[in-house]
């Protein structure tokens, strides 16, 4: 390692193994894009070894704060593109992963699946900030004083977007027929 200033290997490979999948799933879930997904995690832990000092506090916020900032700027990229066949790729592709469906009745499996999958399209349909201060402060359990670092905006902002996120999906849930309590 170059001047002592970048990661050990190990502690890269614990890093990588901790939060790597977390990190993916993350960026997956703004993009929609697994290839760009992919890319950009990859990305992340070359910064990590190169960037990242060893003495840094939250190792896990810098790793999703520089992800969401390589993602951001990938995205502007390809905004300035041509919008073609990829763009509608991008779009129609879903959210993969396990559902967290319990062992139980078909029925019951079948109503939790149909919640699950509601669910996932409601979060889906809110604009990218909403849908990634959910995902941060509910999925990848970060405080909305982390979330809001990450996202590079005050902790007021954070809040309020938190809020209004909320509201938004328990209203696209409730005209679905769900009942949110």
């Amino acid at each position: 390692m170059r001047g002592g200033e970048g990661l050990e290997k190990e502690l890269l490979e614990e890093l990588y193994h901790r939060y790597g999948q977390d990190i993916y799933r993350y960026l997956y879930t703004i993009c929609r894009n697994r290839d760009m997904a992919e890319d950009i995690m990859q990305d992340v832990f070359c910064k990590a070894l190169i960037s990242l000092p060893s003495s840094h506090v939250n190792a896990r916020a810098w790793l999703y704060m520089v992800g969401r900032n390589l993602l951001l700027n990938e995205m502007k990229k390809q905004k300035r593109q041509i919008y073609s066949e990829d763009l509608e790729k991008r779009e129609t592709g879903g959210m993969e992963g396990p559902d967290g469906i319990s062992d139980g009745n078909p029925e019951e499996q079948a109503l939790k699946k149909e919640e699950s999958d509601m669910l996932k399209h409601a979060i889906l349909s809110l604009d990218t900030r909403k849908r990634e201060i959910l995902i941060l402060s509910y999925f990848e359990q970060f405080t909305l004083k982390e979330a809001a670092v990450i996202m590079g905006i005050s902790y007021e902002n954070a809040r309020i977007l938190s809020m209004r996120a909320k509201r938004e999906l328990r209203r696209i849930m409730e005209v679905n027929g769900y009942e949110i309590l």
